[in-house]
């Protein structure tokens, strides 16, 4: 391959690079490689969401997807993958002006995004510095089949112990907690589905990654505080 070839592979991997790359970079608490035109491509994502890149990135550091972030939001998931699409492809369009790419070049790099977008935006980053990423209405959802408060709940994970070791302490089964998370995550899908913020598809994609991540969820416990 020529060496004039390998650069433009090399820039439609860097822009390709801003979308894919984006969220694992923010989430870390770190900024994003930027693309061939220099743009960092966090920032179209944060534009769109209605957020600042370092709100956007505590965000994703708490464990949330994008698709999660958008929905919250009051965005719809394929409007953040057109943001993503129409972001990237600006990069490009840039780059085959400039010489670096040929529009055979971008229409693959392209083509190769569209295919991934979904699994990108579904994609959940570990959370930063918390063992138990629970949002306020979860952790209702969770303290009301305890029958315990949402204050107390915290006080129990603050202590060290998993969620499926508190059920099992307060006489309830690892199983109905699973349950009542599940329950509680898709009656709020369920409402964005409703209002056309997400589509069934893309419901059921991240009930199967809640799914597939649950066991580890309720089975994982942080160091206990110091007194």
């Amino acid at each position: 391959m020529k060496a004039r070839s390998k650069k433009a592979f090399a820039a439609a991997g860097a822009t390709l690079a801003v979308a894919a790359g984006a969220g694992g970079a923010l989430a870390a608490g770190g900024h994003a490689s930027r693309g061939p035109a220099g743009h960092p491509g966090p920032a179209a994502i944060a534009s769109y969401l209605g957020l600042t890149p370092a709100q956007l990135r505590q965000q994703l550091g708490s464990g949330k997807t994008l698709a999660q972030i958008a929905v919250a939001q009051g965005k719809t998931v394929a409007g953040l993958e057109e943001a993503i699409l129409t972001d990237v492809q600006a990069h490009l369009d840039r780059a085959v002006a400039n010489g670096r790419l040929t529009s055979t070049q971008e229409t693959a790099v392209l083509a190769r995004l569209k295919a991934r977008v979904d699994a990108l935006v579904n994609h959940a980053f570990p959370a930063v510095g918390r063992a138990h990423p629970l949002r306020p209405r979860l952790g209702r959802a969770v303290a009301g089949y305890l029958g315990v408060t949402l204050v107390q709940l915290r006080q129990e994970l603050s202590a060290g112990k998993s969620l499926a070791r508190i059920a099992t302490e307060h006489g309830k089964t690892v199983s109905g907690l699973k349950s009542a998370i599940l329950s509680a995550v898709k009656a709020r899908l369920d409402r964005a589905v409703a209002s056309k913020r997400l589509t069934a598809a893309q419901e059921q994609k991240l009930l199967d990654g809640l799914s597939a991540h649950l066991d580890q969820l309720v089975n994982r416990a942080r160091p206990a505080r110091a007194a």
